[in-house]
This record gives structure tokens, sequence and C-alpha cells, in this order.
């Protein structure tokens, strides 16, 4: 079992209190069977998303959506309209509502955007939690995201902070799809992207000698979690690409230039290839 997740450091207290009220009700499920009756899910297929609907909510929201050429935003919102309808939405909030599936959806569209196969056709739940939750395996930590089995889990808080400070290098929904496309490539196999596939030991070779670079003293561009190991580099490399990416490109020009091949994107000038 693979687990990539986003982890809060607390306090012992505060810790130990939160995980004894987010068991009573956030927790990560062993499976989608038996869910409690109280969740709101949602057959993507069934969903029926507008473009007009979307386009609202993406205007509004995703600032990368709202920098897109026009005929760029019909091909984004097309394939939003497959990704959404191949998942099942499972919120853990009574009180959820549209945007979510929509949202967090485009994450997956944005960083993809520049690939062939975007579908993630491994990962057919998306777990939609208000805030942070409780995961249980292989430890018991608080949780802002995570990537487990073929599911996806976000904390609606912290992932629409994310795009409320479009330019602080952290965005939960990015993070976690970072995880899952590379689990799709290389850990499944099946509905690789060539590009992906193919640029991707180039990111290996410049982001392992900058993972070393950061760990010495006065190198700060990234967090102290993302040097716990190399899939969360990654995963942050991913966040800074689209956040930072003038600063990206800045302080390490080759990493920038390694991600724009291998996701075929340049958010500096926010140029999107025409890939059908």
């Amino acid at each position: 079992m693979f687990i990539f997740s986003i982890v809060f450091v607390v306090g012992i207290a505060f810790l130990a209190g939160k995980i004894i009220r987010s068991m009573q009700a956030n927790h990560l499920p062993a499976s989608e069977e038996g869910l409690k009756k109280d969740l709101l899910i949602y057959p993507g297929s069934e969903l029926n998303f507008s473009s007009e609907v979307m386009n609202e909510v993406l205007s509004k929201r995703q600032p990368y959506f709202s920098h897109l050429a026009k005929e760029e935003q019909e091909r984004f919102l097309l394939r939003l309209k497959k990704f959404i309808s191949s998942k099942t939405f499972i919120i853990h909030d009574r009180s959820g509502f549209r945007e979510m599936p929509v949202l967090i959806s485009a994450s997956a569209i944005q960083l993809s955007f520049g690939l062939k196969e975007y579908l993630l056709p491994y990962f057919k739940f998306i777990h939609i939690f208000p805030a942070e939750f409780v995961g249980v395996q292989p430890t018991i930590r608080v949780l802002a995201g995570n990537v487990s089995g073929n599911r996806i889990h976000i904390s609606w808080k912290h992932f629409l902070e994310g795009f409320q400070y479009t330019h602080d290098g952290e965005n939960v929904g990015l993070h976690e799809m970072a995880h899952a496309y590379y689990f799709q490539n290389f850990e499944i196999g099946s509905y690789s992207d060539d590009n992906f596939v193919t640029h991707f030991p180039s990111f290996n070779h410049c982001g392992n000698k900058i993972f070393e670079q950061e760990k010495l003293p006065g190198n700060d561009f990234f967090s102290e979690y993302a040097l716990k190991n190399f899939q969360e580099f990654w995963a942050e490399s991913v966040e800074r690409f689209f956040e930072k990416p003038v600063e990206l490109k800045t302080v390490y020009p080759q990493l920038y230039s390694t991600m724009a091949a291998l996701l075929n994107q340049d958010p500096v000038t926010f140029y999107s290839p025409h890939i059908q």
C-alpha cells in the first residue's frame, strides 16, 4: 500500500484532542463500502455540470484558468468534464456544494494540461473533508491531503487556502495530484503519458542535486517537509512551478526548464500547447 500525504506538525496536546474529535467524524475510510449515510456521494457521470457553470466557478476561483486564452479555456472545460465524469466524489460534510468537484478536478487538469493522458483512471474516488482529517495507516496523523490506494483525499479548508494565497507556493490540490500522476505513470504503468515518462528521469537527475543542496544552510526555497523524501520534493516542486514560477526559474533555472519539459507547460507566460 502506497501512501502520500501532507502532514501537520502540531503540539502533542492539540494533536491528541484533534485525533479524538476527528476519529468521530473525519477519518479515512478503509473502503467505499459501508460509508456513513450522512455523506454526500456523487458519481461524476451524474453531475452533468454545464460549461457555463464550470466557467463561472473557475473564473471566480482558479487563476490559472482565467489566464488562458478563450480557445484554451474551452479545451480545459472539455477535459474537466471528462475527468469529473470518470470519478466518484465523496464529500464528508452535508453542506458540500458544487464548487468542490469542479475545483478539485481542475487541479488535475491544470497539472496535466500539457499532457495527452490526464484522466488518472486508477483513482476512482475523491474524498473531500471539510477540514484536516485523521489518517490511521501507517500511523495516526493529522492530514491536509493524502493519496492512498485508488483514492485521493483533500481537506477543503486547506484546498481553498491554496487558491486564496496564489503566490505562496503552497497548494494542496496540486500537491496531491502530483503524487497521483506519479503513481499512475510509474507504479500502475497503464495510461501513462509518454512525455511525462520520458522527461521524469531528467527531473530525477536535476532534482536530486537540488534536494541535497536544499539541506545545506542558507538554502530555503523548499520547505522542510519537501526534504522529508524525494516524493514530497516532487510534489512541492509542482506547487512551486505553478505558484512561484518566476522565483523557481530565477533560483533553480535548470529545475524549472526540466519541469517545463516534463509537464509541457511554461507558467511564466501561461503558455499551453494545443493537444487534443
